[in-house]
């Protein structure tokens, strides 16, 4: 849940209706009156996950398969390997990779945008390390470095840098030139699209109970849960990291990261969080309780959450020999075209 306020926090702007291509106007484009924004997601939580995964995501990576000369979504390539079918399974790895590259060397890292950041955050960090030189900890005083001067806090002694010694930070540089060549509409879309996939890519590791993966996304969350102020989330994150690489031993350590998932049915592409089986258990024992009504005991309740999920896996089993489909909901293939159209 975190993963989708982070989105919504950075990139959908209820006044960017206008702007083509936003979350925002996407969202009036189709109609999805349900998606409200990050302070709604805790309220409508699959409303707003449907509309980043099943609208956004798709149709961002079919938009960016276009690049492959096609006309639409229903016509052939007429960039392909010639045989394809032909050739070895390393060799069809090979050409999808280099297709894979391409997609994201124009539409996701773009070299431009790293190219300026690099040196910028590099030139940041010294600064910022010069000032915390000049902090004296018997005093509890930032000492300037040309006239000695002290300061109680950071935020003065920056102040009196640029005015009294012409010190320049990099953030408040200006970049008119470079800015003037900026594609902020390719910005936004690379950096949404860095973390829709990285979101795509955990619930697929959570989905398939791949530890590795799960271990690897989590230090990109932290640092993107960091940039938006989420605290906690990060606090977690850095837990669970430091769980498995510092604070339990090998053996537990193992154990703590294959066991983060349950697979509640069996076979590949069931596994799901261990909260997300918390919440559900807690749901449903909620609604147990309920039916006893004014019967409902200390005892009563301990017997009901001991059993209670072996008596929900034995009403799947039953509705799975008794061939009972349940419905879902399905996105319309009309909304995924329409959202290609429009990016």
């Amino acid at each position: 849940m975190k993963k989708i306020q982070i989105i919504y926090q950075q990139f959908y702007k209820s006044t960017s209706n206008i702007d083509k291509g936003s979350l925002s106007q996407l969202r009036n484009v189709i109609h999805r009156v349900d998606v409200q924004g990050a302070d709604q997601v805790v309220d409508s939580y699959r409303a707003h996950f449907a509309f980043i995964s099943d609208c956004l995501i798709d149709a961002f990576l079919v938009g960016a398969c276009l690049h492959l000369d096609m006309e639409n979504i229903e016509s052939e390539p007429k960039r392909k390997q010639v045989l394809f079918a032909a050739l070895s399974s390393d060799e069809k790895r090979q050409y999808i990779e280099q297709i894979a590259s391409e997609i994201e060397r124009n539409y996701i890292n773009l070299e431009k945008d790293l190219c300026s950041l690099n040196p910028r955050s590099q030139e940041m960090y010294l600064k910022e390390q010069q000032i915390q030189d000049m902090f004296d900890a018997d005093e509890m005083k930032f000492f300037c470095l040309h006239c000695r001067r002290s300061y109680k806090t950071r935020g003065n002694l920056k102040n009196h840098l640029k005015k009294e010694h012409e010190w320049q930070f990099p953030v408040e540089q200006n970049d008119d030139d470079d800015d003037k060549e900026l594609d902020r509409v390719a910005l936004y879309r690379a950096s949404f699209m860095k973390c829709v996939l990285l979101l795509r890519d955990t619930n697929d590791a959570y989905i398939l109970g791949d530890a590795n993966r799960i271990m690897d996304n989590s230090k990109f969350q932290m640092l993107l849960s960091g940039f938006s102020q989420h605290t906690k989330y990060q606090l977690w994150l850095f837990r669970f990291l430091a769980n498995f690489h510092c604070l339990l031993s090998p053996w537990d350590a193992y154990e703590y990261k294959w066991n983060c998932t349950t697979n509640l049915k069996g076979g590949n592409g069931h596994n799901i969080p261990n909260d997300n089986l918390v919440e559900i258990l807690v749901h449903l024992l909620k609604a147990k309780l309920q039916t006893q009504g004014a019967n409902v005991t200390y005892a009563s309740a301990r017997k009901a959450a001991l059993t209670l999920q072996i008596q929900d896996e034995i009403r799947e089993n039953m509705i799975e020999q008794c061939e009972m489909e349940k419905k879902q909901a399905l996105v319309e293939p009309a909304h995924l075209l329409l959202m290609t159209l429009f990016l």
